[in-house]
């Protein structure tokens, strides 16, 4: 079992990486939902071992909650929201696709020198999936920092969301169910008012680039 998480954990931060190096936002979108049916099959493992173990099934009832969410509706909403704002040819990233991905290499280095000073989780298998879901984190944020356009920002937000998951999923092999239905409610609740906000600067400068809101300063 724990091979097979460590090849998804591997998959799920190959992922960002194919994330930060695209360019359309179709592409972020389409990425996000390949990343999170990743996540979701991760789930859906722990979760049949949880069953045949303990005769628990939250854990499964929390991989259709990813699927329906994030790999469903969610996608289906932000591709619903960049239909609903006027296409521009624009630059989307401040720096160079390259460099970008070095930049992501350098934080995997990062969290693994610095997750293996940590006692208790510097030795075994999780730690390979420990770093690789914390790295994660890491670079969903750089991706939102590092994107113009509102949309590929929303994006970086809900990839810190599955890595926050993914590492908490990992590090305890479930967590409580109640914990996880918050998660989700205010991640559903993050990505309509980020979409509202989206439609409400498309409204108001003709472009989704961030760049925009300067113009508001008095």
């Amino acid at each position: 079992m724990d091979n097979y998480l460590d090849i998804l954990s591997a998959l799920i931060l190959f992922s960002s990486f194919a994330l930060m190096a695209n360019k359309r936002i179709k592409s972020y979108i389409k990425t996000f939902r390949m990343q999170s049916f990743l996540i979701a099959l991760a789930a859906g493992l722990l979760g049949a071992e949880s069953l045949m173990e303990d005769g628990k099934f939250d854990i499964l009832v929390v991989c259709l909650i990813i699927l329906a969410l994030k790999v469903v509706l969610i996608p289906r909403l932000l591709h619903r929201t960049y239909a609903n704002v006027e296409y521009k040819i624009e630059k989307d990233f401040f720096l160079n696709i390259p460099i970008l991905i070095i930049a992501s290499c350098m934080l995997v280095v990062f969290v693994y020198f610095s997750v293996s000073t940590v006692s208790g989780i510097s030795e075994g298998t999780m730690n390979v999936q420990i770093v690789n879901s914390f790295s994660l984190v890491l670079i969903g944020f750089f991706f939102m920092i590092s994107r113009k356009k509102a949309i590929g920002q929303i994006v970086g937000f809900l990839v810190i969301e599955n890595g926050v998951f993914a590492t908490a999923m990992f590090s305890t092999h479930g967590m409580p169910f109640i914990v996880d239905v918050g998660i989700f409610i205010d991640m559903i609740t993050a990505v309509l008012i980020m979409g509202i906000m989206v439609l409400k600067i498309n409204e108001k400068f003709d472009s989704i680039d961030i760049n925009q809101l300067k113009n508001l300063k008095g």
